[in-house]
C-alpha cells in the first residue's frame, strides 16, 4: 500500500512534465543508458520458517529503442538485484537475514503508444543468476519473468531523459528449499538517459 501511494505521488509530481514528443522521429531507434530502484520481494508457497519481506535494490543497464510509428521494439540488458529479505521468529522477536539475489537480465519488450510521450510495454525477461548456490542466493541458475509497465519521456532540459516503471512477475521456482516454492517479484523505477543519433547536417 504504502509503493502503491509513493509511485502515485511520484506520477503526479512528475506530469506536467511529460513530452508531447516520443522521439526526433516516428520512424527510427537509438540506444539508452538507465539506472534506477527495485522493490523486490519472494512469494512463497509451501512450509518455511521464512517470512517474505520487501527490499529496496539498484538496478543498471543499457537498452536499445526502435519506433515504427506507433510500436516500439525495446531489448535491454540489465544489471539487476532480486530476492529480498527473511524474517524468521526466535524466542524472545524475530531474525532478519538478506537474501540477495544477483541476476543478468535480458527484457524483450514491445510497446505500443496510445498517445505521445505514454508507451505502454510487455514482454519476457530472461534472467542469468550470478550467486546461484551460494548461502543466501537463488536456488536456480535461470529465471523466466513476465514484464508489464509504462515508458514516459520528459520534454523541454529533460527531453533526453525517460522514466520507467514496470513489474517483473517471475515464473521459475528459485527455493533452495524442497518444502517450497520461491519467485521472484519485482517493481522497478527506472530513469534513462537517451542516447539520440546526431542528425546530418544538410
Amino acid at each position: 500500500m504504502y509503493t502503491s501511494r509513493l509511485l502515485f505521488f511520484f506520477f503526479l509530481m512528475t506530469s506536467p512534465l511529460l513530452i508531447r514528443a516520443q522521439s526526433d522521429k516516428p520512424i527510427g531507434g537509438h540506444f539508452g543508458v538507465k539506472l534506477g530502484a527495485s522493490f523486490t520481494q519472494v512469494s512463497i508457497s509451501g512450509t518455511t520458517v521464512n517470512i517474505p519481506k520487501r527490499a529496496l535494490e539498484p538496478n543498471l543497464g543499457v537498452m536499445y529503442r526502435y519506433r515504427y510509428n506507433r510500436l516500439v521494439l525495446q531489448p535491454e540488458v540489465l544489471l539487476a538485484v532480486k530476492g529480498g529479505t527473511f524474517q524468521q521468529e526466535q524466542v524472545g522477536g524475530r531474525s532478519t537475514s538478506s537474501h540477495s539475489y544477483y541476476y543478468v537480465s535480458a527484457p524483450i519488450l514491445l510497446g505500443y503508444i496510445p498517445t505521445e510521450g505514454l508507451t505502454i510495454q510487455a514482454g519476457p525477461e530472461f534472467s542469468y543468476a550470478l550467486n546461484s548456490g551460494s548461502t543466501n542466493g537463488p536456488g536456480a541458475q535461470n529465471d523466466l519473468g513476465a514484464v508489464l509497465g509504462v515508458h514516459y519521456d520528459f520534454l523541454d532540459m529533460l527531453s533526453k531523459f525517460s522514466l520507467h516503471i514496470r513489474y517483473v512477475y517471475g515464473f521459475t521456482n528459485v527455493s533452495n528449499e524442497a518444502t517450497a516454492s520461491y519467485y521472484n517479484r519485482n517493481l522497478q523505477v527506472s530513469l534513462v538517459y537517451n542516447i539520440f543519433p546526431k542528425k546530418k547536417k544538410k
